[in-house]
């Protein structure tokens, strides 16, 4: 029988182990590369948005609303015993989270039967995406649909900086909503009633000291607003402290 030599040595055999074990961490972080890029490239679904298409959430986003009064940037009974101020940034995936979670059921429960207003900032804390989401956010407030188109960009959000928000896509979500002049909303953007209105909500953000969003203030009728920082962004983290101030208790 021939000598086999040096080929099942200790350190062949220590060799051959290493190779397969680099093989197999390179698969493993080749499987992880492709679910991050299916991901990533899967939230780009907002391309897909265009006017005259559907959108995405928007029967249930435009009866949620319904028949509520509109002013500017608020909702509600101008007469409800309450108010909740919301600073929010259209492109901010927690502000999507309460939109999504909360606010529904605060607008079924206390909006729409007159016991709660609504208040909302809109904010450009996170670039250039929120800072043109706003204006027409804003533009849309002077026709008094701003809710409406808020609440259907949360439910069709790109990822953060992504450039997302184009001609295109606020057009869509514009569109979208009965009784919009879409052209008139996107030439008033830049307008200075428009440039006022974005300056006025950062001002009130740095009087109320807002750094994050989204955040609230809270008060009751003939009360001055204070902070409210609710334990979560789901419904039950509003509900007991909604009760109390409508009821004439501390916000």
């Amino acid at each position: 029988m021939e000598p086999r030599g040096d080929q099942d040595s200790p350190e062949r055999v220590e060799h051959a182990r290493r190779r397969r074990y680099q093989l197999g961490a390179l698969l493993v972080t080749t499987a992880v590369v492709a679910v991050v890029l299916v991901t990533v490239l899967g939230a780009g679904s907002t391309s897909e948005l265009a006017p005259g298409k559907p959108v995405p959430g928007a029967p249930r986003t435009l009866a949620l609303l319904q028949g509520i009064p509109q002013r500017g940037i608020t909702l509600g009974n101008p007469q409800a015993p309450a108010t909740m101020v919301e600073f929010g940034d259209l492109q901010c995936p927690a502000c999507a989270e309460f939109a999504v979670k909360a606010l529904p059921r605060i607008i079924s429960r206390y909006v729409r039967t007159g016991r709660l207003r609504l208040t909302f900032y809109p904010l450009d804390i996170l670039g250039s995406d929120s800072t043109r989401a706003a204006r027409m956010a804003l533009a849309l407030a002077q026709q008094n649909r701003m809710w409406q188109f808020a609440e259907l960009m949360y439910r069709n959000q790109g990822l953060e900086q992504s450039g997302f928000v184009t001609e295109r896509y606020m057009r869509a979500l514009a569109s979208a909503i009965p009784g919009v002049d879409v052209s008139r909303a996107l030439a008033v953007r830049s307008s200075q009633a428009t440039s006022a209105q974005l300056a006025a909500a950062r001002a009130r953000a740095r009087a109320a000291h807002v750094s994050s969003t989204p955040s609230f203030l809270l008060a009751g009728a003939g009360a001055r607003a204070q902070r409210f920082a609710p334990s979560g962004l789901g419904f039950d983290s509003f509900d007991a402290t909604l009760k109390r101030l409508i009821a004439g208790g501390p916000a």
